[in-house]
């Protein structure tokens, strides 16, 4: 029950997120291309990643590996590119490589690439995936994908409504999974309190 009512807000989360990056035609949104947008959209190119290294390694779904040459050092979106995670998005930052299955989203100045994120994020790249036993994604198809933009302001007051949504759903320190966790042991200390009692007394 537990789990179920804190599972029920983490999709209440997602239903304001989705709400907040939905538009109405009245809205004052100009739609753009991902292409209109960013400087570029390229492939990583590393295969060299190992155990230790000075630098992370960013593949389809994180940090695969240490490096010790940097290639990027700028915070950019990255999108899965290839394999069953292709359209998984997330974010690098720092001094950094990225492997080749990967695509890398560099952000045009005057555009909050949070948002940009949150975007791709609810647009489900991954239906975008074609092939059979290697689904892949191109940087073609990010290209032509469109996506509303709201003036800078506002999309800077959406990305810090979206951001502590993320900590709450996602941070192991102080959102859902910590809460669940905290719930479900505290569950089986008082459930093992009362097996005990039991064995006590009989």
């Amino acid at each position: 029950e537990l789990t179920a009512e804190l599972t029920a807000r983490k999709k209440q989360y997602e239903y304001y997120r989705d709400l907040l990056l939905t538009f109405d035609d009245d809205d004052a949104v100009e739609w753009k291309r991902i292409e209109e947008i960013t400087n570029s959209i390229s492939s990583g190119k590393n295969k060299d990643k190992r155990e230790d290294g000075l630098y992370p390694v960013y593949g389809s779904t994180g940090i695969i590996g240490k490096t010790d040459n940097f290639v990027y050092e700028k915070q950019q979106i990255l999108v899965a590119r290839v394999g069953a995670n292709a359209g998984y998005v997330h974010i690098a930052d720092g001094r950094y490589d990225v492997s080749d299955n990967t695509l890398i989203i560099d952000v045009k100045d005057g555009y909050a690439l949070r948002y940009v994120y949150y975007q791709l994020c609810n647009i489900n790249l991954n239906r975008l995936a074609k092939g059979g036993g290697q689904p892949l994604i191109t940087a073609s198809q990010l290209k032509d994908i469109q996506i509303p933009v709201p003036p800078l302001e506002e999309q800077e007051r959406i990305v810090a409504i979206l951001d502590r949504f993320e900590a709450l759903c996602n941070d192991l320190t102080i959102g859902l999974p910590a809460e669940i966790e905290a719930r479900e042991k505290q569950f089986k200390y008082y459930l093992n309190k009362l097996l005990d009692f039991k064995e006590a007394t009989s």
